[in-house]
C-alpha cells in the first residue's frame, strides 16, 4: 500500500475513533448497536422534538468533522426548547477539502441517522457530549422516526419497537393494537399520543412503563 495513503488512513480511522468515543460511545457499541426497544430510547433520550429539518450543513470543529442539522420545531414532548433547535453530530455530508490540499473522507458513520432537508421527524436524542457538544439519536438510526403523512416509522421499520415493554395502565383501543403490532409504520397521531402522554405522566420513573419479567 502506497505510504501516504496508508498513514492517511490510520489517520483517519485514528480520528474516527477518538469522535466517536467523545460521543459516549464505543466503537464496538456504535457499530453493532442492538435493537432498543421504546422504553430503551425514552430512557436514554435527553430530548425528543418533533419538526422539519431546514438547514444542513458541515464542517469542522477543533479537527472533527461534523453535520448540523436544524429542525424547525413543532413540538418539543420532552425539553425545553424554542421553535428553532440546532444541532452537531460526527461526519460529514460527503468529503470535504481541508483547505491545505488534502481531502477529508470522515462522512457521516453507516448506520447513523442522515437528514434532508424538508423532512419531517421525530428525534429521541442523547445528551450533547460533554466534550464536543456532538450529538445524536438515541439507538441511532432507530432514535429517527421520520413521518409520512400519516404514517411515521424508524430505520428498521419499527421492529421490535414494543418488544420487553409492559405498561401497566388503561391504554385506547388504538393504542393496544400499537404495542401488539411487531413491526411497520404506526400511525403517526397515535404514536405521538402514546409518547407525549408518557413523558407527562412520568410512566418510566412511575413505573407505568416497565421491562416484561
Amino acid at each position: 500500500m502506497n505510504k501516504p495513503i496508508h498513514k492517511a488512513f490510520r489517520s483517519v480511522t485514528f480520528l474516527a475513533s477518538i469522535a466517536i468515543m467523545a460521543l459516549g460511545l464505543n466503537v464496538a457499541h456504535a457499530k453493532n448497536i442492538k435493537k432498543q426497544n421504546l422504553l430503551e430510547l425514552m430512557t436514554h433520550s435527553d430530548s425528543i422534538l418533533i419538526g422539519t429539518v431546514s438547514k444542513k450543513s458541515d464542517g469542522f470543529q477543533q479537527g472533527l468533522p461534523y453535520t448540523e442539522i436544524t429542525l424547525d420545531v413543532g413540538q418539543s414532548v420532552k425539553g425545553a426548547h424554542g421553535s428553532s433547535y440546532t444541532f452537531r453530530q460526527f461526519g460529514l455530508i460527503e468529503p470535504k477539502p481541508t483547505g491545505d490540499g488534502r481531502v477529508n473522507l470522515m462522512v457521516t458513520p453507516a448506520g447513523w441517522p442522515t437528514y434532508t432537508l424538508g423532512e419531517q421527524v421525530m428525534l429521541f436524542l442523547h445528551k450533547p457530549a460533554s466534550e464536543t457538544g456532538f450529538q445524536t439519536t438515541a439507538g441511532l438510526t432507530q432514535g429517527k422516526f421520520t413521518i409520512r403523512g400519516n404514517n411515521i416509522a424508524n430505520d428498521i421499520n419499527n421492529d421490535s419497537l414494543f418488544a420487553g415493554v409492559k405498561i401497566n395502565g388503561n391504554l385506547s383501543t388504538s393504542q393496544q393494537d400499537l404495542i401488539t403490532q411487531a413491526a411497520g409504520s404506526y400511525k403517526t397521531a397515535e404514536f405521538f399520543t402514546l409518547v407525549k402522554t408518557a413523558v407527562e405522566e412520568n410512566w418510566i420513573e412511575n413505573g407505568v412503563m416497565t421491562h416484561e419479567d
